[in-house]
């Protein structure tokens, strides 16, 4: 059983039995995995709080041949996000972030872009108490380096070029609707052209957008847009998707 060490953020983590703990890791290196922690649930743990969600660590670990469930040796702790559950709202965005993480990326596929956006995004929460514009630059940049990011210039249904009418999106679509195509329960959230300038400030760092006075008026709308995308690829509702419309 060699023994890999890399870096890696803590996705979420389940009970195993009375003592043990097993959690959903992200890593740099080997990419999303699953790892057993022994004995990490007693009172006097040798892993003590570096296991919590959201944690940003360092590890090393054994590769069992054959087996989906890697074995934790021992944990660093480089960063925590610990603070941020001083803030409801906060809390909430950052249990999307993980939850997105654990559903979306997929299984032993090291994916380096993905790993440092997951970490500028907590960072920026953590930083400035804002969710709309980390929330918005994550589920763009995830869509994107997925291959899922749809054409913003074209209606996803009938082909037809978008002029600078509203647009429109419906739940289970791929992309952007004209106004002959959308459904009777579509949402309008602006114009094409709007939705263009918030992926505009998406191609800068996280770190300069927040550093703008105002952020777009539409971002609620163009958020929700991109939650739908990312629900329609997993085919399935997020948890956290409707603990956020509620704060």
């Amino acid at each position: 059983m060699p023994l890999r060490e890399t870096e890696a953020v803590v996705l979420r983590t389940y009970r195993l039995g009375e003592a043990d703990k097993i959690a959903s890791l992200f890593t740099r290196q080997l990419g999303r995995l699953r790892a057993v922690a022994a004995g990490a649930q007693r009172p006097k743990s040798r892993y003590g709080g570096t296991l919590e969600p959201l944690s940003y660590l360092r590890l090393w670990i054994f590769e069992r041949e054959n087996r989906d469930l890697l074995r934790i040796n021992s944990v660093e702790l480089i960063e925590s996000f610990f603070d941020m559950q001083k803030d409801y709202r906060v809390q909430v965005a950052a249990q999307f972030v993980a939850e997105v993480a654990d559903r979306f990326l997929p299984e032993r596929e090291a994916n380096d872009r993905a790993f440092r956006l997951l970490l500028a995004v907590l960072r920026a929460m953590k930083r400035s108490g804002e969710i709309n514009r980390p929330l918005v630059y994550f589920d763009y940049w995830l869509l994107r380096l997925g291959g899922f990011l749809p054409v913003f210039e074209r209606c996803a249904s009938c082909g037809r070029a978008l002029e600078s009418g509203p647009a429109y999106y419906a739940a289970g679509a791929e992309g952007i609707l004209c106004g002959d195509c959308r459904p009777p329960q579509a949402v309008q959230f602006g114009s094409r052209e709007a939705l263009a300038g918030i992926a505009a400030h998406c191609q800068a760092t996280l770190d300069r957008w927040l550093g703008e006075e105002k952020p777009p008026g539409n971002l609620p709308e163009a958020r929700h847009f991109f939650e739908g995308l990312i629900e329609a690829h997993l085919e399935k509702k997020l948890v956290t998707r409707t603990m956020l419309d509620e704060v």
